[in-house]
């Protein structure tokens, strides 16, 4: 047992790290999280919307008979046919409103 403790004494790793190996990595990952560095055009973020146990359980529902891979997907895809349903006056007018909002996000996330 005492010669493969020795023997493992002599395992020499191929590279060798330093501080300034980390410290790189951590300068191009703020840089990259930086938002200052480049102008956003377009952010995606998760939010919580409330909605009643009746309406989660169409939505579990759709997704488990498989008409959506899951909720949020159902949400999709009803919002889709809700829109179809509209005029294009009313498709128009959401589409600016919507616009408008993201334009929002986008701003938010560039301060």
């Amino acid at each position: 047992m005492s010669s493969l403790v020795r023997s493992n004494r002599d395992i020499k790793p191929k590279n060798q790290a330093s501080i300034n190996d980390f410290n790189k990595k951590a300068d191009a990952k703020k840089d990259k999280n930086n938002p200052k560095n480049k102008n956003v055009t377009s952010v995606t973020f998760n939010t919580n919307l409330k909605i009643n146990n009746h309406i989660r359980n169409k939505l579990q529902a759709i997704a488990l008979t498989g008409l959506a891979e899951n909720q949020k997907d159902a949400i999709e895809i009803a919002l889709a046919a809700y829109l179809e349903s509209l005029t294009k006056n009313e498709r128009e007018a959401i589409n600016l409103q919507a616009n408008t909002l993201e334009a929002r996000d986008v701003s938010k996330k560039n301060k």
